[in-house]
């Protein structure tokens, strides 16, 4: 009897233990989500004027009065500078190297098609057209196993429109930041997981200057 109370002790211990770690797992995943939203809602806004100024100047669609997005292009370069200085002072990153697991990928309308442009940890950038955007989620996919092979995992795989009530991405200038290889400790275990996260520009024509 006495080894039975024991083993159970030690199997309600163990569960309590592993509950107990898992939470403090995913507490710290969903707080770098968070982190990673704050940064590519700021890192979004980095359009590249130089490129835009027709995009700009168009303003609204004549016949339906909505804000147009077409010819707005994102500055890479820029983009990812404040992506990764956001995602910093949100994120104790001293586990994970955050910029050599970075992928970073800007979309623009031209016409008919969507244009976008990925630049990876290397510094590489990818460039290409698609006439969908559900379309952008293989090429980014593609360009992340081209940096790290078992990214095709379905863990690592990133979703875009999975759920057409809730992250669709439309035609326009968007932002997706993905980090792979992302070290995550418990209470006593660690775990590494893939983050991917998007944001398309909020445009305020007034305030841009040329």
């Amino acid at each position: 009897m006495l080894f039975i109370g024991l083993a159970v002790s030690f199997l309600v211990l163990l569960v309590f233990v592993s509950v107990a770690d898992y939470a403090v797992y995913t507490y710290k995943r969903n707080s770098i989500s968070k982190a990673m939203d704050y940064a590519v809602t700021a890192a979004v806004q980095n359009i590249n004027k130089d490129k835009s100024l027709e995009g700009l100047s168009e303003g609204f669609n004549e016949n339906t009065g909505t804000r147009l997005t077409d010819s707005i292009e994102i500055d890479v370069d820029r983009a990812e500078i404040t992506f990764l200085s956001v995602l910093e002072s949100n994120f104790n990153q001293e586990q994970t190297d955050i910029k050599g697991n970075l992928l970073i990928c800007a979309t623009s309308v031209s016409g008919e098609d969507i244009n976008y442009k990925i630049k990876t940890s290397s510094g590489e950038v990818l460039v290409g057209t698609v006439e969908t955007p559900y379309l952008i989620e293989d090429r980014i996919n593609d360009a992340a196993k081209g940096c790290w092979p078992d990214s095709y995992e379905d863990s690592s795989r990133i979703s875009i429109n999975a759920n057409p009530k809730t992250n669709m991405v439309e035609r326009g200038t968007y932002l997706f930041a993905y980090i792979k290889g992302i070290r995550i400790t418990g209470i006593f275990t660690e775990r590494k997981l893939a983050l991917s996260c998007f944001g398309g520009a909020k445009l305020d024509r007034a305030n841009v200057k040329n």
